[in-house]
């Protein structure tokens, strides 16, 4: 078991709910209770956990309140734990048994509650067959994982689409869903995963909310379990998207009651975990802090490189640290390979971190820098700090750049705005998808997007209005540009130049079609050459590829520009060394 340290100046600020702890190469979160029944939450997979990231960690908060010593975690090959050695359900399954052998080891917990969302159902109906569970609670599980599978492809075609509205491009070998693309051992082990085709689990008391999937609740009954059914509430907007994810609580509230009947009446004093070694892989090291009101994980290399910026990624929207499809803690550990050290952390209001005090996501929000530069401090070891994010993260690594010259340099994705006017409502802003007057263009010379208009299916009144919204901007923005024949040093060419002035550098990438092209139009030419001018290197924009730059070619892509932005930042601080030596 091992415990990630926690700082003395967040121990002094809010109450901590919950330690982050690692056990069998798994990452997770703790939070001490005096019941002697423990709650270990199996979350989902891939993009419905993202989507359900605050939620899931808002219930564990209600049961540790409650009393009740719980766990949540992260399974192999998700979030921040480890890979498997082989990524199938069994690994899913053994992770599962590993979290209750830690609560009833470390927690003290003499019960045992498996809680399961959608597809962590499945997975803590499984855990059960092999006994020792007390009571169980399914939360819209699926009976096979055929079912999953299909379901899964049918959402990607809505998740996952090209910034003009076309399908995201799929290997029918190797498909993605919401990002996240599992690999071929754990398709094949998902496509044999079959309830049916074990014993009903042993568990005196069962919870199953939501559909009851192939009679599910007939079958466990047959195996001697007292089973409850009962709707699940609000389970679509929970799972639908990070950004609009609701909390379910009517359903949370039967989970609580569930869990609390019953319970022993022995009290106990909460059982603290003690500290250990962090959490350890091929050619890296990974130590969660808290820091601040923030979460985050640092992750070194065994051998770093000399003269190399650390790295600091920034949430892209509300997603957690790990980043949409696992993308961040992939390329940290591929990163500290390399010798680069980072720190992937969450602002708050995302993933493990407090909430903002008006309760606010941090999108476009400046503030948040106040949060970001404790986190510089931690990095900085005289060779600078390179920050990277996408869209939202990526206007805030911009003005980092600009105000911190700690920050060397900024490698930017998908970004959506320079500024920010706080007086635009975020919601509607945002809602359009993105997509630029060339998207819509592109997406009307397909004849299926002139089916669905004449069926009435898409808002042609809502893209009139966002076109001419963007008409009108953009029209502003030339004129002014007109007007000003020099950039003014508070104008985005005039702050680029600075930041080019005191050696930083900026790289930008778009997926193509992004309407962020617009604003690098208004404001730093509508020529390329232009663009690379003030940049001083040419902007990078990667077709085929989706806002969160999911497709194996774009990651591949962004890999080497973060490796050659790295190399180019090392070279000039060891000729500065140099030249000043002596």
């Amino acid at each position: 078991m091992i415990l990630a340290p926690i700082d003395a100046a967040f121990a002094e600020g809010t109450p901590i709910d919950a330690v982050p702890v690692t056990f069998d190469g798994l990452t997770g979160w703790y939070g001490a209770g005096m019941s002697r029944r423990g709650v270990v939450l199996c979350g989902t997979l891939g993009y419905e956990q993202i989507s359900a990231y605050r939620g899931w960690r808002r219930l564990a908060a209600d049961l540790t309140g409650a009393g009740h010593p719980t766990l949540r975690f992260d399974y192999p090959g998700e979030g921040d734990s480890s890979d498997p050695e082989i990524a199938d359900i069994d690994a899913l399954v053994r992770a599962i048994r590993s979290a209750v052998h830690f609560l009833r080891e470390e927690g003290g917990a003499e019960e045992i509650v498996l809680v399961g969302l959608r597809f962590g159902g499945t997975l803590a109906a499984l855990a059960a067959s092999e006994g020792g569970i007390d009571r169980l609670i399914l939360l819209a599980p699926f009976a096979t994982g055929r079912a999953y599978l299909r379901e899964m492809t049918m959402r990607t075609k809505a998740i996952d689409q090209l910034p003009d509205g076309r399908p995201f491009p799929q290997d029918p070998a190797a498909p993605v869903f919401g990002g996240f693309r599992p690999p071929a051992s754990m398709i094949a082990s998902l496509a044999a995963t079959d309830l049916g085709a074990r014993p009903p689990a042993p568990v005196p008391d069962v919870l199953l909310l939501g559909p009851d999937p192939a009679g599910l609740a007939g079958r466990l009954r047959a195996g001697g379990s007292a089973v409850t059914t009962g709707p699940f509430p609000g389970l679509a907007s929970f799972l639908s998207n990070a950004l609009i994810s609701e909390t379910p609580r009517e359903a949370f509230a039967e989970i609580l009651a569930f869990v609390a009947s019953g319970a022993p009446l022995r009290p106990r004093g909460p059982q603290l975990i003690p500290p250990a070694l962090p959490l350890s892989g091929a050619g890296w090291t990974e130590t969660v802090i808290r820091f601040g009101g923030n979460a985050g994980i640092v992750c070194t290399p065994r051998a770093a490189a000399p003269a190399m910026p650390a790295v600091l990624f920034l949430n892209s929207g509300v997603n957690p640290r790990s980043g949409y499809g696992r993308q961040t803690t992939d390329l940290a550990r591929l990163l500290a390979a390399r010798g680069v050290k980072s720190l992937r952390m969450d602002l708050r209001g995302v993933g493990d971190s407090e909430d903002r005090p008006d309760g606010t996501p941090p999108l476009y929000n400046l503030d948040a820098l106040d949060e970001v530069k404790p986190a510089i401090d931690r990095l900085d070891d005289g060779c600078g700090v390179l920050v990277t994010g996408n869209c939202s993260g990526a206007f805030l690594g911009f003005h980092l750049l600009c105000t911190d010259a700690r920050v060397r340099t900024a490698v930017l994705s998908n970004l959506y705005c320079f500024d920010w006017d706080p007086k635009t409502d975020l919601a509607a802003a945002l809602k359009p998808s993105f997509r630029s007057p060339a998207a819509y263009a592109s997406l009307l010379r397909q004849p299926d997007a002139w089916r669905r208009v004449l069926r009435g299916e898409v808002n042609i009144r809502a893209i009139a209005s966002r076109l001419a919204g963007i008409g009108l901007s953009r029209l502003r923005q030339t004129g002014a540009a007109i007007l000003q024949r020099f950039p003014s040093a508070g104008s985005v060419a005039g702050r680029v130049a600075a930041i080019r002035r005191r050696g930083g550098r900026i790289v930008l990438v778009f997926s193509a079609g992004e309407a962020g092209l617009g604003e690098i139009a208004a404001h730093l030419g509508r020529s390329a050459a232009t663009v690379a001018r003030r940049l001083g290197q040419p902007m990078v924009v990667l077709p085929e590829t989706d806002h969160n730059l999911s497709t194996e070619g774009a990651q591949e892509r962004i890999r080497e520009i973060l490796l050659a932005a790295l190399a180019a930042t090392a070279a000039e601080t060891g000729r500065y060394r140099r030249s000043h030596a002596g």
